[in-house]
């Protein structure tokens, strides 16, 4: 058994010596939310392209110990920035956005004006320059706007768009094999039999794991059957990860890590020091998948997705290998682990007055997804540990989407 440091040490290692996925797609950039950058994108356009003002005001050139000049006219956004030339001692309404005639050198907010007729008086004398964003402050054409690796967020979208960029080149999705093992796993559209249990774990792989950048692939039930499920394994060996439920611990139906060593899988760590989810399995395939041997009771899996999947494909998109980022917060009432094991559990959050606040969920255990489910975020107890009510406590926030 191995530390989680540990683990992500391997992990790190494993999917760095595998690399980004070969191959791209060219999307159209309106169409590229959640997709990571194939290359570097480079700045097409001096950003402001023109003088701009930053108020709504008037626009002069300022000449010293003069507080009025005389209104001979007004520029919108949209309008030329040539088309109004400005004599000494005049001035112009100007709008935010709107260019800034090339005879002005100064713009002055609205609320430090006084209009008189045609003159506008200062009520404060601006410092020249003042409330102008000057062409190319923000970017200039040919600068590097964002790197190779990085996800496209709504911002990093509109600064594209900004660029009059129309399709960009990001990296291929990955494809993900879920499959749930157990014979006693059945599908939730189907009557229950005595000794069976809905197969909540595949769905709920699905739904955290899907992205933009990530194509989930069914594998379906897979029963406590060694041939077949190493038959599974080998067929889908191809594919960039696996992440199987179930049969990973020491039971006598606890078949994974034999199948996959059957189907070509090399180990690389199998059970972490953690709680839920200690029994995890992890390996490499010389044809290029990763598996994910996950416990089988929906919390462990849920964790242990969060944990180590999602951060391994993201680096195998990005390039660089990422620990979740664990935030702080306040315990909200004393918590204790009194296990020699990392331990995991869902809180919910609050604003208190020391900040943001946690507060357990208390659960039955792993296989209590119904109060795992209440969770806002994931905290964390190091080995034999505790916290007081108004202490620092580590969360993921939110648990779920963090790596989106």
């Amino acid at each position: 058994m191995i530390t989680i440091e540990q683990a992500y040490q391997s992990l790190a290692q494993a999917a760095l010596s595998r690399g980004v996925g070969e191959g791209s797609d060219t999307v159209l950039v309106e169409r590229s939310l959640g997709r990571v950058l194939a290359g570097p994108a480079i700045c097409n356009y001096d950003s402001p392209p023109f003088d701009q003002s930053a108020m709504d005001g008037v626009a002069f050139k300022l000449i010293e110990d003069r507080d009025a000049y005389a209104y001979v006219g007004a520029v919108a956004a949209g309008d030329e920035p040539k088309r109004v030339e400005l004599k000494a001692g005049e001035c112009v309404r100007i709008m935010t956005g709107a260019p800034v005639p090339e005879t002005a050198d100064t713009v002055q907010m609205i609320e430090k004006i006084e209009i008189d007729h045609n003159i506008i008086r200062l009520k404060e004398r601006p410092s020249r320059g003042a409330h102008i964003r000057r062409m190319g402050e923000n970017v200039k054409k040919g600068d590097p706007l964002f790197k190779a690796g990085l996800t496209i967020t709504p911002a990093i979208l509109a600064a594209l768009i900004s660029q009059g960029v129309h399709s960009v080149a990001v990296r291929r999705r990955l494809r993900v094999g879920v499959a749930a093992t157990g014979n006693e796993i059945v599908d939730h559209r189907r009557p229950l039999s005595p000794g069976q249990i809905y197969n909540s774990n595949s769905p709920s792989l699905h739904a955290m794991l899907e992205s933009p950048s990530v194509e989930i692939v069914p594998l379906g039930l897979l029963p406590d059957h060694l041939e077949r499920t190493a038959d599974c394994l080998a067929h889908n060996s191809r594919l960039d990860a696996l992440a199987l439920t179930g049969g990973v611990s020491m039971g006598d139906f606890d078949l994974v890590p034999e199948a996959a060593k059957k189907a070509g899988f090399r180990q690389i760590f199998h059970k972490v020091q953690m709680k839920p989810g200690k029994p995890i399995w992890f390996g490499a395939h010389q044809d290029g998948a990763f598996l994910f041997g996950l416990p089988g009771n929906p919390v462990s899996a849920l964790v242990g997705a969060a944990l180590f999947v999602q951060p391994t494909l993201q680096a195998l998109l990005r390039g660089f290998f990422r620990k979740p980022r664990w935030l702080r917060a306040i315990a909200a009432e004393p918590i204790a682990n009194r296990r020699g094991l990392t331990l995991y559990f869902p809180a919910r959050m609050s604003e208190g007055d020391l900040g943001l606040e946690a507060t357990p969920v208390h659960t039955s255990g792993s296989g209590d997804i119904v109060r795992f489910a209440g969770l806002q975020a994931l905290a964390k107890l190091p080995p034999k540990s505790s916290v007081d009510a108004g202490q620092e406590l580590q969360i993921l926030l939110p648990f779920s989407q963090q790596f989106g």
